[in-house]
C-alpha cells in the first residue's frame, strides 16, 4: 500500500471509531442490546468478506490495469482532467445507486441484501454488514461499468474514499441537529433519510437508496422522509431474536427456502 493509502486507510477507520464513540454518548435510539456484541457480529461478516473476496478485488485491479490502456471511455472526452474525473464518479454513484435499487426490486438479489436489513439496530458497523454473495455480484456488475465508463483504479479507489464516510455515518446511530440534517441531504444521504430506507415497512425501505448523492433519489422520485423518524422500526418483521442474530444462521439463511420475503 503506499503513503496516500494508509493514510486514508487511517482516516478512515478514526472516522467510523469516532461516530462509534459518539453513538454512546448521543444516541439517536437507544439500545438495550450490547453495542460490543452487534459490533462484533457485524464486524465478523465484514472480515469474513475480506477473505473471502480477496481474489475478486485482485481481479478488478488487474482488469481495470489493462483495459484502461485499450478503452479510455470518459477519459477520451475533450474535457479537462478534473472534470473527467467528478464524471466518473458522478457515473460510478450513479450505478451504485441502480445496483441498491435492483437488489430491492429483484427477489434473487432481495435473498442477500436482506442481510443488510435484518439487523434490527443499526449503526457504524451495520456499513459493513453485507452478505460475500452480494458483493460478489456487486463486484461483477460494477467492473463491467466501470470498464465501459473508462475508469481506472485509481478512480475507483477515489471513489470509495469520498463513499466510506458518507455510508459510514448514514448508518450511523448518532443523534445530530435537525437543520444540520436538513443541511446536509442535499448533498448526501443523512442518518434521517437512512433510518426511514432501514424500516421494516417495504414502503419506506423501498426508498433513499443513495451511497455517496442524495440527487438520484429525488431525481429517480425514491425521496421519503418521515414526519416522526422516531417511530421508524428499524429491521425486518420476525427476524429480531438473539438466535435469528447469528453469523452462520445469517450467512445460510438466503440460501435455504424460507428465504427473507420480500
Amino acid at each position: 500500500m503506499s503513503r496516500i493509502q494508509i493514510l486514508s486507510l487511517i482516516t478512515l477507520v478514526s472516522w467510523a471509531v469516532l461516530l462509534w464513540m459518539l453513538e454512546a454518548l448521543m444516541p439517536f435510539f437507544l439500545r438495550s442490546r450490547s453495542r460490543s456484541k452487534h459490533a462484533g457480529l457485524n464486524l465478523s461478516i465484514a472480515g469474513l468478506n475480506l477473505l473471502i473476496l480477496f481474489p475478486s478485488s485482485l481481479l478488478t485491479a488487474t482488469v481495470l490495469s489493462q483495459t484502461t490502456a485499450v478503452w479510455r471511455g470518459v477519459k477520451g472526452l475533450a474535457l479537462p482532467m478534473w472534470a473527467q474525473t467528478v464524471l466518473i464518479l458522478v457515473l460510478i454513484d450513479l450505478w451504485m445507486y441502480t445496483w441498491h435499487r435492483m437488489n430491492h426490486r429483484l427477489r434473487f438479489l432481495w435473498r442477500f441484501h436482506a442481510v443488510h436489513h435484518s439487523d434490527p439496530d443499526i449503526d457504524v458497523t451495520t456499513a459493513w454488514r453485507f452478505h460475500f454473495v452480494e458483493i460478489l455480484f456487486g463486484e461483477i456488475l460494477r467492473l463491467a461499468v466501470l470498464v465501459l465508463i473508462g475508469a481506472g483504479i485509481e478512480e475507483l479507489l477515489l471513489y470509495i474514499l469520498f463513499m466510506t464516510p458518507v455510508i459510514v455515518f448514514h448508518h450511523s446511530n448518532v443523534r445530530i441537529p435537525a437543520g444540520l440534517d436538513r443541511a446536509l441531504r442535499i448533498l448526501i444521504p443523512t442518518p434521517h433519510m437512512h433510518r426511514v430506507h432501514h424500516s421494516t415497512v417495504r414502503s419506506e425501505h423501498d426508498s433513499n437508496y443513495g451511497s455517496m448523492l442524495s440527487v438520484w433519489d429525488r431525481m429517480f422520485r425514491s425521496f421519503q422522509l418521515s414526519d416522526n423518524v422516531r417511530s421508524v422500526v428499524q429491521g425486518l418483521d420476525g427476524e429480531s431474536s438473539h438466535a435469528q442474530q447469528r453469523l452462520f444462521r445469517l450467512l445460510q439463511r438466503p440460501f435455504r427456502k424460507t428465504a427473507y420475503p420480500m
